[in-house]
């Protein structure tokens, strides 16, 4: 996401936006809990949409159990004061020259994903789930014989597991977005590492198996956010900047019309046939009005020659994307393109993703 922000967590003070700019939307009310109950199981979770404590005894045995040596020692952004919000490219941010900022510096890692190898391909990804909109997509998704990758965020998780789960079921990619969807740049060592593997710990206690992609929010990382997130056994997801869909104005204050979401994936499909790559785009799951764009994009995806859509492990060439299946072949490919055009409507095989 861009530097406009798009999840305005539960927070416990309130920040002041200019009136003139479209006003960022808070998610669903929920009532604050540290459990979560599934499969007859009551399980332990931090508070929702709050940092996780970095003091509590689970995230320090976290951190002892890291190798965090190739951490580089890189200042945090917004003068070390955790921001809910897109990253501060301004004062009191410093910026290094090696800070490899996505956001600032525009920098990419050689190990990023941020498209897909194969041209005429699109790694279908949605964010901030799962929601009580996200039924819909499912369906949706299921009727058009497509998979995605849902980057879901831990808070959201608790809030809903059997949502999770029937996505996983239905043979949906899932990842990492964080557990309270901060811009990760800002926050401690410790605190990346909490949000990381809380959030990874109950998509495992949900689904059954760990996964293995991280899609920051905002898409804010930094040389420093890349090398923890490594440590913590995850792969950096980003997007193709032209294809961002801005749907999070969809549900602003004053809320932008669908059409601009339709407009805009109407310049995707004349850009994708130039490109030597196939792309990721960035588009989320969390309200009403943003599931309610992605179905019309969908519908009409469709219809586009020589396009394929397929979850993000799938267009890089992993067909194990999770822990528990790492050793059977996994293959991750960026280094060339494959400009064969496929055939029109042509949905890749989901095999790799599903839970069988």
């Amino acid at each position: 996401m861009k530097t406009i922000p798009f999840l305005a967590t539960v927070l416990a003070t309130l920040c002041i936006v200019n009136a003139q700019a479209p006003t960022t939307p808070s998610p669903p009310a929920a009532v604050p809990s540290t459990t979560v109950t599934f499969n007859g199981q009551t399980l332990t979770f931090p508070p929702m949409d709050k940092l996780p404590d970095v003091k509590d005894p689970q995230v320090v045995e976290w951190v002892k159990s890291l190798d965090l040596s190739k951490v580089p020692k890189l200042p945090a952004s917004n003068g070390g004061v955790p921001n809910p919000f897109s990253a501060n490219c301004n004062p009191p941010t410093v910026i290094e020259p090696d800070q490899g900022s996505w956001t600032c510096q525009k920098f990419t890692a050689d190990d990023d994903i941020q498209e897909c190898p194969k041209t005429g391909t699109w790694g279908l990804t949605y964010d901030d789930g799962p929601s009580a909109s996200t039924p819909k997509l499912l369906s949706k998704l299921s009727d058009l014989k497509l998979k995605a990758t849902l980057f879901v965020i831990g808070s959201r998780v608790s809030q809903n597991p059997q949502i999770l789960k029937d996505a996983y079921d239905a043979g949906h990619n899932i990842g990492v977005h964080t557990w309270s969807h901060p811009a990760l740049t800002s926050l401690s060592d410790e605190a990346i590492i909490a949000e990381l593997l809380w959030t990874k710990k109950i998509i495992k206690d949900i689904i059954g198996v760990t996964p293995l992609y991280m899609r920051p929010p905002y898409g804010d990382t930094d040389n420093r956010v890349r090398a923890i997130t490594r440590a913590c056994g995850l792969k950096t997801v980003l997007w193709v900047p032209e294809f961002d869909s801005n749907d999070w104005a969809l549900a602003a204050t004053p809320p932008k019309p669908i059409s601009t979401v339709i407009d805009t994936f109407e310049t995707w499909m004349q850009k994708f046939p130039t490109m030597s790559t196939g792309f990721i785009v960035l588009e989320h799951d969390l309200f009403p009005q943003t599931v309610d764009a992605a179905l019309i994009v969908l519908d009409r995806a469709v219809k586009v020659p020589n396009l394929t859509i397929m979850t993000v492990p799938q267009c890089v060439g992993d067909n194990a994307p999770y822990l528990e299946l790492a050793g059977n072949g996994s293959t991750i490919n960026k280094s060339s393109s494959n400009k064969t055009k496929s055939s029109p409507v042509k949905v890749a095989n989901d095999s790799s993703d599903s839970n069988n």
